[in-house]
């Protein structure tokens, strides 16, 4: 299985071509293995990444235990989800694994939360947050303080819905914000940013994986855009973004801590180049897992069967 991604650096020949799996020395894949926290014992709980996961809501329970549980499947340690009280108990049902918080719908939501930033190496926010207006208000506050405190910030599902309703809440982030949209939040997206400035509206630091039968990332500075469409399968059963999100979040982390050994030979925004390694990485794990667990379950396939398949294909894929 073979993948081409071409990253256009403007002044060497106008791009330059990675083929996974060759003999090249600037892969892709390659760079991936560079970012892997070691497995020898020098590492104690809570350095292969803490994430937090802002999601869930009275009707959407299972979105966010797949981002968290796929977040701990890739390698973090720690995940820590923050959800309305009603969704707690169901997401606590799911997994012992998963810290659950149910301070989304309490008074003085921020101030309860806060403490909890300072632990985190990256937030992901959307999956079942559901579209409540007082939902909205605290995660509106929420991206405010991450955007000040500076951790990296994944938005999906919902959380997309209310970037597209309320855009300048990524004003004037230093921080990577990646954005995971399908075709259908994409369109709606690109809709809102009406002005010539377009999806730059939303900022530099700010990376969109466009989701779909095709994989693409794009962002500030096109020579690091690709696309992906091997692996995969016409199955498109619900909880697979989610999967997608968390992964992402966890090899965010590890290209974060190991940004040292990533270069490309282009002069180009570092923070940039890891979320697109960071969504390349997860985007590609995830299509390989949808491929395995579509191959053994057909039609009846669901997200949790993908989930099965995490380690088998990261061994494949990462560390073979």
């Amino acid at each position: 299985m073979s993948v081409i991604v071409t990253l256009r650096a403007p002044n060497i020949r106008n791009y330059f071509t990675f083929r996974s799996y060759s003999t090249m020395e600037w892969t892709l894949p390659k760079l991936v293995k560079r970012i892997l926290p070691p497995l020898d014992g020098t590492l104690h709980k809570g350095q292969a990444g803490r994430i937090g996961i802002v999601g869930g809501s009275l009707e959407y329970t299972g979105a966010p235990y797949f981002a968290g549980i796929s977040a701990l499947k890739v390698g973090a340690d720690l995940v820590h989800i923050f959800c309305s009280t009603p969704a707690a108990s169901v997401i606590k049902s799911y997994s012992p694994e998963l810290i659950v918080h149910p301070l989304l719908d309490q008074p003085n939501a921020i101030d309860k939360i806060t403490p909890w930033l300072e632990r985190l190496h990256v937030l992901v926010i959307g999956p079942g947050l559901g579209r409540e207006i007082d939902t909205f208000t605290v995660v509106s506050q929420l991206i405010k303080l991450i955007g000040v405190k500076q951790i990296p910030l994944i938005i999906d599902a919902d959380g997309l819905f209310l970037i597209t309703e309320k855009p300048e809440l990524l004003e004037n982030f230093s921080s990577p914000v990646i954005l995971t949209p399908n075709k259908i939040e994409f369109e709606r997206l690109y809709n809102k940013l009406s002005t010539s400035a377009g999806l730059a509206e939303l900022g530099k630091n700010v990376t969109i994986l466009r989701k779909g039968q095709t994989d693409e990332l794009l962002c500030y500075h096109s020579n690091l855009q690709w696309k992906i469409n091997t692996g995969g399968s016409g199955r498109r059963c619900g909880g697979q973004g989610d999967i997608l999100s968390g992964s992402i979040a966890t090899f965010l982390h590890w290209a974060i801590n190991s940004s040292n050994k990533i270069e490309i030979g282009v002069n180009v925004d570092k923070m940039l180049l890891l979320s697109s390694l960071s969504c390349f990485a997860a985007a590609k794990l995830v299509r390989l897992c949808n491929e395995k667990a579509f191959k053994a379950k057909g039609r009846s396939m669901l997200a949790v069967d993908m989930i099965e398949y995490i380690h088998e294909s990261f061994q494949e894929l990462y560390e073979n």
